[in-house]
């Protein structure tokens, strides 16, 4: 509860008082004290919110207690109201005044100028509370901004001493205004001796023309320049920014600069891995080449002693027991000898077929599109399957060495679309286009998703496999297919590369 306190020594004055508290400040306490020294006491002890002082008082005076209670922390703010018979003389008021009261009232006093002085005391005294607490709170506002940003401050200052970025200002004529002391981790130059005496692009050795380019752009983002700083080279990356004057005239750029050593280093290393990986690839390619040539010449040489040896063999041992099923011997004699001439036709039959799968004559003989007509026809002679061949008068004229590869990769198609399409009809279709043979393979089978990765039966990595061989005689392969309609294969060579 909120309290006035009257300091008087005549019992009556306080009475009086203690009766206007009552009748108009029903809501404070009323304490009284009756000498100077006890009112003293009580203010320190109940801080009320309001002193009513006469002056003439045994012991200690009114003025010497308003200067008691001015002069300490705790009670200096308290508003202090005299009443005194000598109210009337000015320079006793103006030494009231002096010793700190707030205002002065003389005895005898009219209850309502009494009141309206009270009033007043006590609405200065609530502003007066109201600025303390608010003062009191900017200051703790002030004084924890002002540690955040010292605490801010020095973890700056601590990151920019550890980190390998530097800030820097240049001014309209390129000369630094600025740079940060870690700078000389980086360019192992102190930041003395750049700041008013070098220049933007003596520091960043940077080329007239590219730091006209800089100059131009009133923003940079991560512009690349290459240092040599020592015998070593290094990279930074810049940022920065152009800034202006109030009438918009240029002053200067500032930015941020930071190393991209490292990173530099791992991409000129990568590419150069990329390029030795290339260049291994053509070799394996190259490689693949000759290793495939080498394969179909061995194939073809095979081929040629199994026609000219074994087979010519077993079609003259057939003659010499044909030759004799004429003479007179007996049934038994004859039978064996019908089902042996039957076996030894088979077995001639068996490698001619061989021969042609290692070597086919024909391709050597005649060329890739009868080639591939007797291919078709031996599908759908032993799979009863429907071929058609589209374009059998077009001559594909590619390199004699790569007739092979491309009647290998044909007859691939053709074999996974025998094992695994469940087709009933083949197409292979020869055409033209753009200086370019292409070369369609399409069946009607049961097809499949396009992602799906596709091995052949031989045991190799299918579709894979193809594009490197079509790679190899610098050709392209695309495939299409949907499920249960099909599956179109496509090959496309240039004309006089192969």
């Amino acid at each position: 509860m909120k309290k006035i306190l009257a300091i008087d020594d005549n019992e009556i004055n306080l009475e009086l008082l203690n009766q206007v508290v009552k009748l108009y400040y029903p809501d404070f306490e009323f304490l009284r004290a009756c000498n100077g020294e006890d009112g003293i006491e009580l203010v320190r002890q109940k801080n009320p919110e309001l002193i009513l002082l006469d002056i003439l008082m045994p012991g200690l005076n009114g003025f010497e207690v308003c200067e008691i209670l001015k002069s300490e922390e705790a009670t200096r703010n308290i508003p202090v109201l005299m009443i005194s018979a000598l109210g009337q003389d000015s320079v006793e008021r103006t030494k009231g005044l002096n010793a700190g009261a707030d205002a002065f009232i003389s005895k005898p006093f009219s209850r309502t100028e009494l009141q309206a002085q009270i009033n007043v005391a006590l609405r200065i005294k609530n502003v007066k509370d109201l600025l303390r607490d608010r003062n009191k709170d900017l200051e703790s506002l002030i004084k924890s901004q002002t540690n955040k940003y010292l605490l801010s401050e020095e973890r700056f200052l601590q990151i920019s001493e550890h980190a390998m970025e530097f800030y820097w200002e240049v001014n309209s004529e390129g000369i630094f205004t600025y740079v940060s002391p870690v700078v000389e981790k980086t360019l192992k130059i102190s930041h003395l001796e750049i700041i008013g005496k070098k220049k933007y692009q003596d520091i960043f050795q940077i080329s007239e023309n590219k730091y006209s380019i800089i100059a131009k752009n009133s923003r940079i983002n991560d512009f690349e320049v290459e240092l040599t700083v020592g015998n070593n080279i290094i990279w930074l990356s810049i940022s920065g920014f152009s800034f202006f004057d109030k009438e918009g005239n240029y002053i200067g750029k500032r930015g941020v600069c930071y190393t991209i050593t490292k990173r530099k280093q791992a991409e000129i290393a990568l590419i150069e891995n990329v390029k030795q990986i290339e260049s291994y690839q053509k070799k394996l390619k190259s490689l693949n080449i000759e290793i495939t040539l080498v394969e179909e010449k061995e194939r073809r040489r095979i081929a040629e002693n199994l026609h000219d040896s074994l087979g010519q063999t077993l079609s003259l041992a057939f003659l010499k027991l044909s030759s004799i099923i004429d003479e007179d011997c007996s049934q038994n004699i004859k039978n064996i000898i019908t089902e042996t001439s039957g076996l030894l036709d088979i077995a001639i039959s068996e490698s001619r077929s061989l021969t042609y799968d290692l070597s086919p004559p024909i391709l050597y003989e005649l060329g890739l599109i009868p080639a591939f007509k007797w291919k078709l026809e031996q599908l759908e002679e032993k799979n009863r399957i429907k071929t058609v061949l589209i374009g059998e008068e077009v001559q594909i004229e590619i390199q004699k060495e790569f007739n092979i590869f491309l009647y290998r990769i044909v007859c691939e198609l053709l074999t996974n679309i025998i094992k695994h399409a469940e087709a009933t009809l083949i197409e292979l279709e020869i055409s033209t286009e753009n200086e370019m043979y292409c070369i369609f393979v399409r069946d009607n089978g049961i097809g499949f998703k396009n992602n799906e990765n596709k091995k052949s039966s031989a045991g190799g990595f299918g579709l894979m496999s193809i594009i490197e061989r079509i790679d190899s005689i610098k050709g392209h392969f695309e495939i299409g297919s949907n499920q249960s309609k099909g599956t179109t294969a496509r090959i496309i060579i240039p004309f006089n590369k192969g």
